[in-house]
């Protein structure tokens, strides 16, 4: 059976993080072109932001699946599922 769609109440938190992605890289290209950052050190901060998103977003989605099993075995008989 596949996972319920889930809808926040909420737009803010998504609408915060595309501004974010919209509004970071016009900021360091200025800041680029006014020579305030090498285009090396942009495009090395670039590549690790590009290597730990993943990471971080796994880790953060995987926690928060253990939570609601979690939720849910705590509801149900203990011959369907046990806290541990």
């Amino acid at each position: 059976m596949a996972d319920p769609i889930e809808v926040p109440r909420s737009p803010w938190r998504e609408q915060f993080w595309t501004a974010v992605r919209q509004i970071v890289p016009p900021v360091v290209a200025f800041a680029v072109g006014r020579g305030w950052l090498a285009n090396d050190t942009a495009a090395m901060l670039a590549a690790v932001a590009a290597g730990l998103w993943p990471i971080v977003y796994g880790q953060q989605r995987t926690y928060k699946r253990s939570q609601q099993l979690a939720a849910v075995a705590d509801k149900v008989p203990d011959d369907v599922a046990v806290l541990k």
